[in-house]
């Protein structure tokens, strides 16, 4: 009988232990599930990692339903990659922040709303974005780092650095005399526009991040797409066909012919650009979804390049590497537009050759528009990339409302040159003076969108 309550006492003493190890190893599962993993990537050279480090550190070190692991990209270049290859990220770019499912590239103390941004893969790490998302995970606050009302503040934008263009322009009345001699005009204003690049984006360089992303998003989008359309059709490859064909039509003496051969080229030119900067947008969505930030720096890196073949084309014009029509090219361009109004001088109200010269002026655009792409894919690079950002939606009617009204602002240049040729009814040509000019300034802009694309690409978040 003893025998029987002895192992009644040790059977349920047994019992008891086991419910409390079970409900003791219950209780540390249940509290390891409520801890909030949240991964830090960053780099020791990432400017932007430094200045978020301290807060992750703080938020692991006094938040025990938060386990931050810090990972150094270049000492865990393997984790770093299977990480990357696991949620399916090309952007190598830092910091980034995960928290849960959602990924947040970059860093700032401003404060800014949960945007998604396609190029990087993640939303825009702002600092209320990253805390959000911790605390929205936990379901409650969480103990934060006492802020410095001082470290608020942004930092202005440093506009000193544009007085030393202001001096060098103020250097010309001394030079005059000398700058008249040889080619010393042209190089004084090569010089200008140095020093003006260099303080454009050592301005870039010291403005936060942020205050360039408000700036950009505060700009029509409208502005933007009229102003990259109108100086894409200062385009001296196509100045130069549309030229030698109305020149060659002056002989016909007839406005009308000129007026309906004219028409034709042109709005052929709007539809073939149209068309072409539509599959660049097919394109660039996919590349841009798939490659991010590194197909932003490539295109960039083309862009730039470009930009500076046609500047190097102002001081030595159609020298070495051009972006130009060919003399070859240009041969043949000639054979075809004499072709054309050969047929409108025989017509002679002969409606069938009359079409004929009409559809020789169709395959002529269309010739020309396929062998000026080096001349014209740059800046509709610029402005492809920019509406994949903002019309971030698939590829629908956003995409081809507003390249409609690129392709019909970039002929507005062509129609005034038309409108001329008809008022005047001369032969002229292009001179290389003027073609310079052209030059230079296509060279500006694709340098200027080109260095953007590689080191400020958030410049390209309008609207």
């Amino acid at each position: 009988m003893m025998v029987k309550s002895y192992r009644r006492l040790i059977l349920s003493f047994i019992i008891m232990v086991g419910l409390v190890f079970v409900t003791s190893f219950q209780s540390v599962a249940q509290a390891r599930d409520d801890v909030v993993d949240v991964y830090f990537f960053h780099s020791k050279t990432c400017p932007h990692c430094l200045e978020q480090k301290p807060l992750m550190t703080y938020i692991d070190q006094h938040n025990k339903n938060v386990e931050v692991t810090s990972l150094e990209v270049n000492d865990n270049p393997k984790e770093w990659q299977e990480f990357q290859k696991a949620r399916g990220i090309s952007s190598g770019a830092v910091p980034r922040t995960v928290v849960e499912d959602k990924m947040f590239i970059g860093y700032s103390e401003a404060e800014g709303p949960l945007e998604y941004i396609p190029v990087h893969q993640g939303y825009i790490g702002y600092k209320n974005q990253i805390i959000a998302a911790i605390e929205t995970a936990v379901g409650s606050p969480i103990n934060l780092p006492k802020t410095d009302q001082t470290t608020q503040q942004q930092t202005s934008p440093p506009w000193q650095v544009f007085l030393i263009p202001f001096w060098y322009l103020c250097s010309y009345p001394f030079l005059k005399d000398q700058l008249e001699k040889r080619q010393g005009k042209r190089y004084w204003i090569g010089g200008l526009l140095a020093t003006t690049i260099i303080s454009l984006f050592v301005f870039l360089a010291l403005t936060p991040d942020a205050v360039i992303k408000t700036f950009a998003q505060g700009l029509p989008f409208p502005l933007f797409v009229s102003t990259i359309a109108l100086a894409d059709g200062f385009n001296p490859c196509a100045f130069t066909v549309l030229v030698i064909l109305l020149s060659l039509l002056t002989y016909t003496r007839s406005r009308k012919d000129m007026t309906l051969v004219g028409t034709t080229f042109i709005i052929t030119s709007a539809v073939m650009y149209f068309i072409f900067i539509m599959l660049m947008v097919l394109a660039g969505s996919v590349f841009l979804e798939n490659y991010g930030v590194r197909f932003m720096q490539i295109l960039g890196i083309l862009i730039t390049g470009a930009g500076l073949i046609n500047i190097k084309d102002y001081f030595w014009f159609k020298k070495s590497i051009s972006l130009s029509l060919s003399e070859k090219q240009q041969s043949t361009i000639n054979k075809r537009a004499g072709k054309i109004v050969r047929n409108l001088r025989n017509a002679k109200g002969d409606r069938k050759m009359f079409l004929a010269a009409l559809a020789g002026t169709v395959l002529l655009a269309v010739f020309v528009n396929i062998v000026e792409l080096g001349c014209t894919a740059i800046l509709p690079a610029v402005y492809m990339t920019a509406l994949l950002q903002y019309c971030s939606d698939t590829i629908g009617l956003c995409h081809i409302s507003w390249t409609a009204l690129y392709a019909a602002i970039y002929i507005m240049p062509l129609l005034a040159i038309l409108g001329n040729f008809i008022y005047s009814f001369k032969s002229t040509r292009l001179t290389e003076n003027q073609g310079r000019v052209l030059k230079l300034v296509g060279g500006l802009f694709m340098l200027f969108f080109g260095l953007a694309m590689i080191f400020k690409p958030q410049l390209l978040t309008l609207g």
